[in-house]
């Protein structure tokens, strides 16, 4: 792998354009002014991200994730960016501090099932049958359990059931956009009832987040960005919130503390 300096750069992303006859900005061929016409956000996370103009088909789905992933009321995260509003640090302090806090076991969850669906799914067909997709889920379930690991992207403790992720999933379905990954999420899902004996472990927002971003054509690795910038909204929302309320240093009681020797 080459080492470059700071002065080497290389970009197919974008070309910004300053002329005595042309201002401008190239956003992977098209012409920005162009882009804001006619492209919404989702749209144009989509163009960035694979280098072509999504169908509408696409751009429904995608933004259903988008408002999806967008709130879950005050969670850790919202937490933080309240924390910050209280402090007196500035907004983008407190939205970066919220974003930061979601990791391995608290929001990235769906980079690892979609990186796990990814590779178990290599060698198939395009349009796998559904006797190949309950056989590769049955081996998925069968080698977490046997590393003594949750399944990433099912159950959350804060629902029953997650009630976004059949919603998002039923809008990929209808635009046409629901296919071999949706399909084996969902397989997962059927055989970790059955390894329960019944009992089932619903597909969670990331879950669902993983199925439906590998099926519109994102590579696994992109998978946290759908959910953190959406969040990223929220913990600027949570921030101007607790602002308004006039909150000052956010604390932990003493009282609900429990200290003891090392």
């Amino acid at each position: 792998m080459p080492t470059k300096d700071m002065s080497e750069w290389q970009t197919s992303i974008s070309q910004v354009v300053s002329t005595d006859a042309e201002e401008d900005i190239i956003v992977h061929g098209h012409s920005l002014d162009d882009l804001i016409d006619d492209m919404s956000f989702a749209g144009m996370m989509f163009l960035m991200l694979q280098g072509r103009k999504p169908t509408p088909a696409q751009t429904r789905v995608l933004d259903a994730l988008l408002i999806a992933c967008m709130e879950h009321g005050i969670a850790p995260p919202s937490m933080i960016s309240r924390c910050f509003a209280s402090y007196g640090t500035n907004i983008q302090s407190a939205i970066a501090g919220g974003i930061l806090a979601f990791g391995d076991k608290m929001g990235g969850l769906g980079e690892q099932l979609a990186k796990l669906m990814v590779g178990s799914l290599a060698d198939l067909a395009e349009n796998p049958d559904d006797e190949d997709l309950r056989a590769r889920a049955a081996d998925v379930v069968a080698g977490v359990k046997a590393r003594g690991e949750r399944m990433p992207g099912y159950g959350i403790p804060l629902h029953g059931a997650d009630p976004r992720a059949p919603k998002v999933m039923n809008i990929a379905k209808q635009q046409g956009t629901h296919g071999r990954y949706g399909r084996f999420a969902e397989a997962i899902g059927e055989e970790l009832a059955r390894a329960r004996g019944g009992r089932a472990i619903p597909m969670n927002v990331d879950g669902v987040s993983a199925a439906v971003i590998l099926d519109l054509g994102f590579p696994w690795q992109s998978t946290r960005m759908f959910l953190l910038t959406p969040r990223s909204v929220s913990m600027g929302t949570h921030y101007l919130e607790e602002q308004s309320q006039d909150t000052t240093w956010r604390h932990i009681p003493a009282d609900g503390i429990e200290y003891g020797d090392d």
